[in-house]
């Protein structure tokens, strides 16, 4: 009798997004440096949770540039899963919980490549870019070695949040206003995810009106100390932060020496990677700033200003939606929500 045929199964190719670098949302270098690729969304968990080990895969920007390539692989007995991984539930407050291991070719600079389709994870059916795919892997090395996943930090809750605001300044009277601000803060963030669904149509105008600036008020921030859109060099701040109260002299300037604070505000579809950069451009015209703030509403990355200026690393970082002792992607060299809330009160820009 003869042998039976084993079919051998021909790997899949699957192009992936690293997020989205005009909305200032590249994660290609977590990717890389981590040996996985990670998404959010329903469809896109149920296309990569379909790649098995061996499955060859581009990591593309956009339409039109290849980043990396790499094979599907098995680590801790799985290729591919989701929800299990806690610090992919809050990158930079998007929850991308569905992943697969891959070990990566780096390309030495990103390859205009035409043919990827729009979205973040899908098939590829086009021959010019698998036999490109396949030209990496033959002649570029796999990274020799993986970085380790960042282990989450602990959860703050808000009992936790009012004694430390109270220990550092704020008013115990004023503390149930701000409990009920958070609150109604939480509820509008939850209903822009569940209702408006698209975080394109929660613009920035939105985010500063209707999250940021009630959370400065219930922090104990007066209006006029606080200026919105405030016209610069190069641009204009969305909000300034000022330790009396913002106004024009006999001789016509404002009094920018009183600025201590500055938030650059982003809607729900922008990263806040580089919105610090724009915040630390304009704090170069205010002497005594001390903090630079970029924020989606509900995320909130500090950058605190040193004698040798703002580093791009973040000082601390805060989601409203799930408050934690260290920020989830660098716990080691981030601080937390309390900080964010600590750099936030006025009575921190007012010393």
């Amino acid at each position: 009798m003869a042998a039976p045929t084993i079919a051998v199964t021909a790997p899949g190719y699957w192009q992936v997004a690293a997020g989205s670098e005009g909305e200032g949302r590249d994660y290609s270098a977590w990717f890389i440096s981590h040996g996985i690729a990670f998404v959010g969304g329903d469809q896109q968990t149920q296309c990569i949770l379909q790649i098995k080990a061996g499955d060859r895969i581009a990591l593309k920007r956009g339409t039109s540039q290849l980043v990396a390539v790499g094979i599907a692989r098995e680590c801790n007995g799985v290729v591919a899963g989701q929800n299990d991984k806690p610090w992919l539930m809050d990158f930079d407050g998007w929850e991308l919980p569905a992943y697969c291991y891959v070990d990566w070719h780096p390309l030495p600079q990103p390859l205009e490549c035409k043919g990827f389709i729009q979205g973040t994870v899908s098939g590829i059916d086009k021959t010019n870019i698998r036999e490109t795919v396949d030209h990496f892997l033959e002649t570029l090395p796999a990274r020799a070695s993986y970085d380790p996943e960042p282990q989450c930090p602990a959860k703050i809750t808000v009992e936790q949040i009012l004694d430390f605001l109270i220990d550092n300044g704020l008013r115990p009277g004023t503390a149930e206003d701000f409990v009920q601000a958070l609150n109604r803060i939480r509820l509008l963030v939850n209903y822009y995810w569940r209702r408006v669904q698209d975080p394109r149509e929660v613009r920035e105008h939105e985010t500063r009106t209707f999250l940021i600036v009630p959370l400065l008020i219930a922090l104990g921030w007066p209006e006029h100390q606080l200026k919105i859109e405030l016209k610069v060099s190069g641009g204009r701040v969305d909000i300034a932060g000022f330790k009396r109260p913002f106004f024009r002299n006999s001789q016509g300037a404002y009094n920018l020496q009183d600025c201590t604070l500055l938030v650059e505000s982003k809607g729900f579809s922008k990263g806040l990677t580089y919105a610090a950069g724009q915040g630390h451009t304009y704090a170069s015209q205010f002497p005594n700033c001390k903090v630079v703030i970029a924020s989606n509403g509900y995320c909130y990355k500090a950058y605190c200003r040193t004698e040798a200026g703002f580093s791009d690393r973040p000082s601390a970082y805060l989601n409203l939606l799930n408050p934690t002792e260290a920020f989830p992607l660098d716990p080691a060299n981030v601080k937390g929500a309390l900080e964010v809330f600590r750099l936030l009160l006025p009575s921190s820009s007012f010393d």
